[in-house]
């Protein structure tokens, strides 16, 4: 019966190979985690758009729901206007996810035609994240200002 021999280096892995290994799945697991990080920003970010757009949706539809209904009334009449505050609630267990501020500007719209005048407004709101304290939200990369721009006119 014949032995087979085996030199030192044919028996496992060096140290400097394990380590060398190590700092490869050590780096591979830092740009895994920096990419969670990224990945739950841009999540926040979104969920405060989305619910910043629904914000403003629904301040735009009861606006126009006030013009159709009475045109001259006072939250309709030119100027700036609010801010209302609307906060956004998880339906699931009431916790509080984004607080806004919308204000709104109406104008007039000038009819480019000689002695017309258009039964009409331009209304433009401005959604803007807040703190709890009342005070601007705007943190770069997490939450922004939105503004939505609509015309309203009456029905003849």
């Amino acid at each position: 019966m014949r032995l087979k021999v085996y030199s030192i280096r044919e028996k496992g892995f060096s140290l400097i190979e394990i380590m060398t290994a190590l700092c490869i799945i050590g780096f591979g697991l830092l740009a895994v985690g920096q990419l969670l990080y990224v990945a739950s920003g841009s999540s926040s970010l979104a969920r405060s758009k989305s619910t910043a757009v629904l914000a403003a949706q629904n301040v735009m539809e009861s606006l126009e729901t006030l013009y159709s209904r009475n045109p001259s009334a006072p939250d309709m009449a030119v100027g700036n206007h609010g801010p209302r505050s609307i906060e956004v609630a998880n339906p699931a267990n009431g916790t509080i996810l984004n607080r806004f501020h919308v204000s709104w500007v109406v104008e007039n719209v000038p009819d480019p035609r000689p002695g017309k005048v258009l039964k009409a407004r331009r209304v433009r709101a401005v959604v803007t994240p807040v703190r709890l304290d009342g005070s601007e939200n705007n943190q770069v990369g997490l939450n922004k200002t939105l503004s939505v721009s609509a015309l309203f006119s009456q029905k003849i």
